[in-house]
């Protein structure tokens, strides 16, 4: 495999070329910050508390609307993406809302401990199928933290790519399969009908090999959640919104939809 077909340059390439639409689609609230408010949901609010004065990372920012959401909850935030369409974008409306916020280049699997280490990380929705390497990230994230420093991750629950094959990971099951193949992919899932057509890997992550992974970096898991609701309408089922969170009004309780873990950095 050439470096210009390796996983990582495929994916980028492919969020590279979301981003223009994302940045139209009523996905996502960009309007909602403009006019003051946030776009987080209760469940990564709840888990990281009061961030006032706190030094937030927040990876796989995308372009930006949470981490400008955190920086307007009085976090020193910064936002980390491997796409630079999206940090530019997220620079440029940081700069539109005035909102002191960073955003920088990079890959997560890859991030050198900073000069200051940061108090939270945060990620969220999404961000895991993304990734080949839990380990490899499991370490940046331990890297990143002070000792005591906690990381607060909410993703959507990995059982559903059993339930929904393809819509998740791609595997088609709970358990990974085979290694993953680029497939290509048209429109994006903010608009299935956008005139765009890219590659794109991902990879499927039980719940367990996440737990494992940061054990093993030198995290100590202190919460795993697993919720009912999701806090965006993935499937038809998901008919009753309540809060901002949405369930299936004809069988509530059966299926988690979305797992968060908490975990700290463990002091020497």
């Amino acid at each position: 495999m050439t470096t210009e077909s390796t996983p990582m340059v495929v994916n980028r390439a492919a969020w590279d070329l979301r981003t223009s639409v994302h940045l139209r689609s009523d996905f996502y609230p960009v309007d909602r910050l403009r006019g003051g408010q946030s776009t987080l949901k209760p469940p990564e609010l709840a888990l990281a508390g009061d961030v006032r004065g706190v030094r937030l990372l927040h990876l796989q920012c995308h372009f930006g609307l949470d981490t400008l959401s955190w920086a307007r909850l009085g976090a020193d935030a910064t936002g980390i993406d491997f796409s630079p369409a999206a940090v530019s974008a997220a620079r440029a409306l940081a700069a539109e809302t005035g909102l002191e916020a960073r955003f920088e280049c990079a890959d997560v699997l890859e991030l050198d401990a900073p000069r200051e280490p940061y108090d939270l990380a945060v990620t969220t929705y999404g961000v895991l199928c993304w990734l080949d390497d839990l380990d490899r990230w499991a370490r940046a994230v331990h890297r990143t933290l002070r000792p005591g420093g906690r990381l607060v991750l909410v993703e959507f629950h990995p059982l559903l790519e059993a339930l929904h094959p393809g819509r998740l990971s791609g595997a088609g099951g709970y358990f990974p399969g085979a290694p993953p193949q680029a497939v290509w992919t048209e429109g994006t899932y903010t608009d299935p009908s956008a005139p765009i057509r890219y590659r794109e890997y991902r990879w499927q992550h039980p719940v367990g090999s996440v737990v494992e992974a940061l054990v093993t970096a030198g995290m100590r898991v202190t919460a795993l959640r697993e919720y009912p609701y999701c806090s965006y309408r993935l499937f038809d089922e998901l008919d009753t919104c309540v809060d901002g969170l949405w369930s299936d009004g004809s069988a509530p309780g059966r299926l988690p939809y979305m797992y968060a873990i908490t975990a700290t950095r463990k002091t020497p």
